[in-house]
């Protein structure tokens, strides 16, 4: 038979680390995030001005694109990833339900999409979005590194425009 003193004590110390446990006082306190970013009102007027400079040659670049067919946007605003990479068809992407590029992926997560590509937008019981019915996805590894090589072609492509 066990002593009571020993029961007595095992209880107390299980009891003590339960309590410890739950209330998490004998050890660190969680971590919690915190955003640190500058508001935009902080931002200077230099890199205002520049900000301005890339806007327009983005809707520049974006337009010529279009103009071009290599790009079709699915969300409201200027798609600088795909602009960055020379263009991308973000609705047939979405249409062959492949996955999308990260800003796309992106955007239509924060309600971004645009109106034609909206109509079509759900959710499921897991809390994915859909398109039509298929859950979207972002580009596999595979054709991230694929854009990302297009990207690196443009720029040896635009170094040799000023020789």
């Amino acid at each position: 038979m066990a002593h009571p003193g020993k029961l007595i004590a095992c209880a107390a110390l299980f009891g003590a680390g339960y309590i410890f446990g739950t209330f998490q006082s004998a050890g660190p306190q969680p971590l919690e995030a915190q955003e640190d970013r500058k508001p935009v009102s902080a931002i200077t007027n230099e890199s205002l001005t520049a900000y301005q400079k890339f806007q327009k040659a983005s809707n520049d670049l974006s337009d010529s694109l279009r103009g071009e067919g290599v790009t079709t946007t699915a969300v409201e605003g200027t798609n600088f990833f795909a602009i960055s990479v020379g263009g991308i068809d973000a609705l047939r992407d979405l249409e062959e339900g492949r996955g999308v590029d990260p800003e796309t992926f992106a955007a239509i997560y924060a309600d971004r999409a645009n109106a034609e590509i909206s109509q079509h937008i759900d959710q499921d019981s897991d809390g994915r979005m859909r398109y039509k019915g298929t859950v979207i996805r972002m580009y596999s590894k595979e054709r991230m590194r694929d854009t990302f090589r297009r990207r690196d072609q443009l720029e040896v492509r635009t170094r040799d425009l000023d020789n």
